[in-house]
């Protein structure tokens, strides 16, 4: 059976709600995260570590040729693959935990209507952009601006709009 990230994040979230609240009895571990959610803007390493270990349960059920078609469905895998980095089993478990924990964390929201808001850090691959160069100071333009798209300055007075015969303005300045 192959696995879904879906399905993977259902399961987590299922089991946070059967474990009990650090807090409060007769709540769940997972409405204990969800006011933290609205109440705290930082997250208790060890309650993402509690998260953690589930996701961590829930990859450990799966076969190895689903765990790694599960990886290579994220983002960060695509983005890994393009640059042409073979990660090691440890690298696409941190991938998918990573994930994973960003998806959980984004249907505590009751708001939640899909997508991810949620991206862990390690997911952005840094590249240096080019930046478009300036004139210079003697306002010149350099060869690396095309032309085409410098627009042209335009010097308008004020009675150069409004003189025209069409409109008639009063001293107020009323048309």
């Amino acid at each position: 059976m192959a696995a879904s990230m879906k399905k993977i994040v259902g399961e987590v979230i299922s089991s946070l709600k059967k474990h009990p609240s650090p807090e409060k009895k007769g709540k769940s571990f997972w409405d204990y995260l969800k006011d933290q959610l609205y109440s705290e803007t930082t997250w208790d390493q060890s309650d993402l570590l509690v998260i953690e270990n589930e996701i961590g349960k829930q990859l450990s059920k799966l076969e190895r040729k689903d765990f790694i078609k599960l990886w290579e469905s994220t983002d960060v895998a695509m983005d890994k693959l393009d640059m042409d980095q073979t990660p090691d089993t440890a690298e696409m478990k941190t991938d998918l935990t990573n994930e994973i924990l960003g998806q959980v964390m984004d249907r505590m929201d009751d708001n939640y209507s899909g997508g991810s808001y949620y991206t862990p850090a390690e997911s952005y691959v840094a590249v240096e952009e080019e930046k478009p160069t300036k004139s210079d100071e003697d306002g010149d333009i350099t060869e690396d601006i095309d032309p085409k798209e410098i627009d042209e300055e335009f010097d308008f007075d004020e009675t150069d709009l409004f003189e025209d015969e069409d409109f008639d303005v009063d001293e107020n300045n009323n048309i």
